[in-house]
């Protein structure tokens, strides 16, 4: 299928939603659909979702998710580069160079399944789609985490997250001819605070573990520690996001609701804990599960 064929009917759109570590459901969900049989028309993603959309869409899918499976926690210390100037605390360089041995770069008008990265101008607010050029230029202007990862300059304007007006684009999909919408919700199952600290090992606790003295709370300090119930800095940023997206999420579907909510439960990951791919993929997967019924209709209709 041509990037330009946006005519047949019927045609499937699946919106992926935004959420840091926890897209990482997006390659169960996506891996489940395709054992149905839903194999989707057109994809639209904002930032986690759009990596995993663009994944999809140039057919490196399973490259993505063994890479993802095949973080550990030290892997991802390393790949976090500092910045602490203007715009975010992380540049996000060395993460995408190490995207971009994982994933060859396509121009999105060329890829097999049309695609759409959303991202958010910082001047305005206004939402942008980007449909053109670079995959991986996308990918990255649509991931710009406020606050944490610097923006991203793109035809004279700063970009950021598109999680901030969009958090899952399902009018990105409509708009791309999609008649049904599948929706992954990444942010439904929120968190209450304080919480019991887990058994999983973080990357901090397992980069000491292994003699590592550089860890994320030699970027910004915790607000609490083991013996308070205050959360950390990341915590809060991660939570209000989360918040943030869903609501947003849940406006916007009012009036352009989808046709089925995947909503994975992955309350238990946070912003950085992308070294626990396979507990997100099993909770995409659980999460086809719980809809199964609604899948198979809407794979008979």
């Amino acid at each position: 299928m041509s990037n330009g064929d946006l005519t047949s009917s019927p045609r499937l759109g699946l919106a992926l939603g935004s959420g840091s570590a926890r897209g990482w459901a997006h390659l169960g969900v996506i891996q489940k659909l395709e054992q149905l049989g839903l194999v989707p028309d057109v994809v639209a993603g904002a930032s986690v979702g759009a990596l995993v959309g663009a994944s999809f869409c140039s057919g490196q899918l399973e490259a993505l998710g063994g890479w993802a499976r095949s973080l550990g926690p030290v892997d991802v210390i390393r790949l976090l580069d500092a910045t602490f100037g203007r715009g975010g605390m992380m540049r996000g360089d060395r993460l995408m160079r190490r995207i971009r041995e994982v994933i060859e770069d396509h121009d999105i008008q060329n890829l097999r399944i049309p695609f759409a990265a959303v991202a958010t101008r910082l001047e305005t607010g206004h939402e942008v789609w980007l449909r053109t050029g670079s995959m991986l230029h996308a990918v990255r202007a649509s991931s710009g985490l406020p606050g944490l990862f610097t923006p991203v300059r793109d035809n004279g304007h700063w970009l950021i997250d598109g999680g901030v007006v969009n958090s899952v684009p399902v009018s990105v999909c409509r708009a791309l001819g999609a008649e049904r919408v599948i929706a992954v919700n990444l942010n439904r199952h929120l968190r209450s605070y304080p919480r019991a600290p887990r058994s999983v090992a973080t990357p901090q606790a397992d980069a000491q573990a292994h003699g590592h003295s550089w860890t994320l709370d030699h970027l910004i300090p915790s607000l609490g520690t083991d013996q308070t119930p205050e959360p950390g800095v990341f915590e809060v940023i991660g939570a209000t996001m989360s918040i943030m997206q869903d609501r947003i999420m849940r406006s916007r579907m009012v009036d352009d609701p989808p046709d089925i909510v995947i909503a994975p439960d992955v309350r238990d990951l946070d912003i950085w804990d992308f070294h626990r791919a396979d507990e997100a993929i099993a909770a995409g997967e659980s999460a086809c599960d719980a809809v199964a019924d609604r899948l198979e209709d809407l794979k008979s209709g």
